[in-house]
């Protein structure tokens, strides 16, 4: 009993305090306590190239020096180099923003769409931290790109006004120099700065291509040699397409995905579809996050190709899962998706040897895509020997 009234006693003396505190400070007329901004709070970095089409966050760039948050970032004067208004990268549009955490272990199409939904958003942001967002509706069609040789007039700048109760301060000529769309990646085979299929030089007109991340245990099939370089002539060129499809004749067509599918496809040295069954030991389901016909996870497995329903970009987000580079032991990545086709058989004195191509890619446009592997001079090897 005594030691409950010592805790009441204890308790009442601190609402007094507080009491008496807050009375003096009406009584006395003395002004609330001020936030702190400091004059020489600023950006470390103040100009920036992203590649339009897709999100871009530049991350602990500005520099509060002690400043108190929250703090208030707007941008002002938004202009081009030479002076006209630039406010069309403030423009407003109907944005795809998540409201909850993406994972990888998501099991159908809906269950992903029903974690993100669109949202009226300018498609330049400045977050709270400082940090400057450009979203993926930012792009060709309604930001002009950089040229090879950066002119004012390709350059947006801005102002930024940061505040708090403590001040104002306004740090100029911040600037953006945004690059063409790079629709997916790698991008050996596209101009970045025309968007047009690369040449050797400028003015040259021999394509340069794509080439398999990685081969191992695949053998060919006339010259039994292995084709662990996918660059290497002698023992077989090998290509990486990723391009846009149409669905031809004879395409197990899935309409009601359109705009939502992502084949992937193998191709012998005569352009022929090699059967996906070749490639008998792949996990078809562990290959893209995608779904089948039904919704189901995994890929519609045909005979030229293995279809899957996806949510674009791919990856979905920066996080590890089984689908990206290194699965879900590589921590520090999950910005690229990743495919290993495998197959098995058997080699000379009865070993089994297991054939694998490795390519890790990003796609950032929606659409219709295929993930073309071709094997261009010489075909692989599945026969048992």
């Amino acid at each position: 009993m005594k030691n409950l009234i010592l805790i009441t006693s204890k308790l009442l003396a601190a609402v007094g305090l507080i009491v008496l505190s807050a009375g003096c400070k009406k009584l006395y007329n003395l002004p609330d306590e001020k936030s702190y901004l400091s004059t020489e709070a600023d950006y470390s970095t103040k100009g920036f190239s992203p590649i339009l089409g897709r999100t871009t966050v530049y991350t602990n760039i500005f520099n509060p020096v002690n400043s108190t948050f929250p703090i208030n970032f707007s941008i002002l004067n938004p202009r081009y180099g030479d002076g006209r208004d630039g406010s069309d990268i403030l423009a407003v549009k109907p944005t795809l923003v998540w409201t909850q955490n993406y994972t990888g272990k998501e099991t159908s199409l809906a269950q992903i769409e029903a974690k993100r939904h669109l949202e009226n958003r300018p498609m330049l942001e400045i977050l709270g931290s400082g940090d400057i967002k450009l979203w993926y509706t930012a792009n060709k069609s309604n930001i002009k790109p950089a040229d090879s040789l950066v002119a004012p007039q390709d350059q947006h700048f801005f102002d930024v006004k940061v505040s708090n109760s403590g001040g104002t301060r306004i740090i100029s000529n911040l600037t953006i120099t945004p690059t063409i769309d790079q629709p997916y990646y790698p991008v050996a085979d596209y101009n970045t700065i025309t968007g047009l299929p690369n040449t050797t030089t400028p003015g040259g007109h021999i394509l340069v291509y794509n080439y398999v991340d990685a081969l191992s245990g695949v053998v060919g099939e006339t010259t039994n040699s292995a084709m662990n370089d996918p660059r290497n002539s002698t023992t077989g060129l090998v290509y990486l397409y990723i391009r846009k499809f149409v669905d031809q004749p004879g395409d197990s067509t899935n309409t009601a995905a359109k705009g939502h599918r992502l084949r992937i496809k193998v191709l012998d040295k005569d352009s022929v579809a090699i059967s996906p069954t070749k490639f008998n030991t792949t996990i078809w389901a562990d290959q893209i996050h995608g779904f089948k016909k039904d919704g189901t996870p995994g890929g519609d497995v045909y005979h030229k190709y293995v279809e899957y329903n996806v949510a674009y970009p791919i990856p979905l987000a920066v996080i590890p899962t089984k689908y990206t580079v290194g699965g879900i032991n590589n921590q520090t990545g999950g910005d690229k998706a990743q495919i290993n086709l495998t197959y098995s058989r058997v080699g000379f004195g009865g070993t089994t040897q297991i054939g694998k191509i490795t390519q890790s890619f990003q796609i950032f446009e929606e659409g219709d895509w295929e993930i073309v592997f071709h094997f261009k001079t010489e075909n692989p090897k599945f026969v048992n020997d």
